[in-house]
This record gives C-alpha cells, structure tokens and sequence, in this order.
C-alpha cells in the first residue's frame, strides 16, 4: 500500500470537528471503559493488552471502592475493577498525571484486593485470585524507551542463577502514552496501537478504523454522548477543578516544605556554629558562665560539650 493511499484513509473522522472530551481524563475513561453496557468495550481494551495471556472472554464489573479497616486507615477507590472469565481480578487506572508514587500505588491497590478476597480456613493460599494492574499514563513515569511494561516478581540473579520468574499470580502493566508510536499504518493494523491512539487523541482515529473495529466505534459514540451531555461537562469540570485544586495544593505543600527544610537547615547551621565557638572558648580556657553569656547557649549544654573535649 503506497503512503499516499495511507494518507487518505487516516483523514479525520468525522467526529474530529466536536469539542471532544479527553478519555485521558479518568472521569471520561472510566464512563467509557468502566461501564456495563459497554462491557465489549473494556473487553477488547484488555484483550489488545494482554494479548492472549489471558484471553477475555467475558467481565464481571466489580464495585471500585474498597473500604478502610481501622479508624485511621485509607480507603481506596479504583478507576475500573473487573472479573474476568477465568477468574483473574483486572485493576484499570488511568492516570494524567505523574504523582511519582505509581508503583507503590500499584502494589498497595493490589494488597487492598488481596485483602478483600481473604480465604477461609481450610483454604489453600493457591487460591488467592491471580491480579492484573494495568496503569494507563499521560506522561512518562520510566526511562525505558518502549511505551508498555510488565512487572512480576523476580528472582534476581545470585552468581550461580540468571533472573527468572518467581510468580506472576500478580502482573502490572505500565503504559506510557507520550512513547507510543503513533504510525498511521500500524494505528490502522495494531489494535494497541489503535486503542492507545483513541485514549491519546481520539481525533487522529481514521474513519475506516471505527467501520473495522465496533468497539472503537462503540467507543467513540459514548465519548461523543458525554462530550454533548449538559450533566456529563460539568460533572467533568468539577473532576478537572478537583484535579487542580489537589495538584496546586501539592505544589504550594511541597514549595513550604522546602522552605521549613531550609529554615531547619539556617537554624541548624547556626546552632552548629554556636557549638562550635563554644567548643573553642572552652579550648582557650573561658569559663562556661561567659560561654554561655557570648553564644547565648545555655549552660548546661556547654557542659555537654565540655564533657566531649
């Protein structure tokens, strides 16, 4: 197929000129994704995931929140959590921005669901169900080139063993949107490429593509009911602003930590030279009662410092 044929079948489609809402938005994504009447939907999004290991054949939609267990415990709402057909417990987060604390975060959700799904006396702990975290990322968390990456436990090396696979009854995926090769012939031939592609930018999606692929176009149909929804743009707005509001409220805490670290820091040095002309006073033969009148340290802690000479 010659690049100019390429060329005119990924021109826009036809959904390119409406303000659309951003499925990067976990607001947008989890309507899209995370919803029972779209359940082939989410399917397909795992399936061009997974890629066979497993294949999904059906989900169940399971509740998100996970309750705390003490007083002053966390209470954890995921964006999408699903059963698949085979049992597996599948974890979709989409996330727009780098918190920096994404693998914990990952670790932590899937602890949250172990804990869950306890087993009973009697069971054998085999049965603790085999969990997929899968982390869809506005921005770049790794500095590994590829766009996707899976995490199991390993065995590390030990001079007499090579690396190797502990267990994968837990998996997490990484995805990296701003790594992704956007080619428009493997957009139109890669349904990761051409999912990745819908979630990035849904207005680069090639015509042709939404008449192969139903659940794009399945997608794409509720992505344009919420973009023209009246309730579904505020209930965006409210999530964006929230977003705002918690990053700003990060920077700002973040900005006055550095600020106390300084002051700490300023008083810590001042204190050191305080010690230190102390130290040197008593080296010379002052008596404590002027040392402590010069430096303004009290006098029991110049006898401290005495006792260390």
């Amino acid at each position: 197929m010659s690049i100019r044929s390429i060329e005119s079948q990924l021109r826009p489609n036809k959904y390119s000129t409406y303000d659309l809402l951003p499925p990067t938005s976990d607001f947008v994504f989890c309507r899209i994704f995370g919803s029972e009447k779209h359940k082939p939907v989410l399917i397909s999004l795992l399936n061009a995931i997974l890629k066979g290991r497993p294949h999904v054949k059906d989900v169940q939609i399971d509740p998100t929140e996970h309750k705390r267990t003490s007083i002053d415990g966390k209470t954890v709402v995921l964006d999408i959590k699903a059963t698949i057909d085979d049992g597996t417990i599948v974890n979709v987060e989409m996330q727009c921005i780098n918190t920096g604390s994404i693998f914990a975060r990952s670790i932590y959700n899937q602890a949250t669901i172990v804990r869950d799904n306890t087993i009973i006396t009697g069971q054998s702990y085999d049965e603790i169900p085999k969990i997929i975290s899968i982390w869809i990322m506005n921005e770049s968390i790794t500095t590994r080139k590829e766009c996707m990456h899976e995490a199991v436990y390993m065995f590390k090396k030990n001079g007499e063993d090579d690396i190797e696979i502990m267990t994968d009854v837990t998996r997490h995926f990484f995805i990296e949107l701003p790594k992704l090769d956007l080619e428009p012939q493997k957009v139109l031939n890669d349904i990761f490429s051409a999912w990745m592609a819908f979630i990035k930018d849904p207005k680069t999606i090639p015509q042709e593509l939404l008449t192969q692929e139903p659940t794009i176009q399945e997608a794409f149909e509720e992505l344009e009911y919420l973009s023209h929804d009246k309730q579904s743009r505020v209930d965006y707005n409210d999530r964006l602003k929230a977003l705002c509001d918690f990053n700003s409220a990060n920077k700002k805490s973040k900005e006055e930590g550095i600020e106390e670290g300084m002051e700490i820091g300023r008083e810590e040095g001042m204190m050191n030279a305080k010690i230190e002309v102390a130290r040197n006073l008593l080296n010379m033969g002052l008596s404590i009662k002027k040392i402590s009148q010069g430096t303004g340290l009290p006098e029991e802690d110049i006898q401290e410092i005495q006792k260390k000479l």
